[in-house]
């Protein structure tokens, strides 16, 4: 009698136990479904919304802009040494042309002011140029007093 019992007892365990592994699963398996549900249902409510808002961040067409020779005497070097810098502009936007034109001596002056500042171990090496290139995209930014360069690439740069 007490063998049957136990036997029905370990019956009762394996299944909750076999209940117990499996509805762990089902459980995950439930909300993970929901989940997604729940995301399908939202996104496409506000699909509309969601792409507009995507693709105008994207501009249509980005803009371009030169600007001529720059050449300045480093700081410390008593007109001996000099730096040629030729650069130009990627920006966010075609619309944003007018606005480099208009700031054209505004920008240029403000580069020089900078570039002159430097010494000459402050403008050579390849970091110092990365770190030197973001710099001028920060004060092209403030002198125009907005976000409108993206990017800046050398065209020319020569240190003399």
């Amino acid at each position: 009698m007490a063998n049957k019992k136990n036997s029905i007892e370990d019956k009762k365990k394996s299944k909750q136990s076999i209940f117990r592994r499996y509805g762990k699963y089902f459980l995950i398996l439930f909300l993970v479904l929901g989940q997604v549900f729940v995301a399908y249902s939202i996104v496409t409510q506000n699909y509309d919304a969601i792409y507009d808002y995507t693709q105008s961040l994207v501009p249509v067409e980005r803009g371009k802009a030169e600007l001529n020779e720059i050449i300045v005497n480093p700081a410390d070097t008593n007109g001996q040494r000099y730096l040629l810098v030729q650069l130009s502009l990627e920006l966010d936007s075609i619309d944003d042309q007018p606005l480099i034109e208009e700031h054209r001596s505004k920008i240029r002056n403000n580069i020089i002011k900078y570039l002159s500042a430097k010494t000459v171990t402050e403008l050579q090496g390849i970091k110092d140029k990365e770190d030197l290139r973001v710099e001028l995209i920060q004060i092209i930014n403030d002198a125009i007093d907005s976000r409108s360069v993206r990017n800046l690439y050398y065209s020319k740069y020569v240190m003399q």
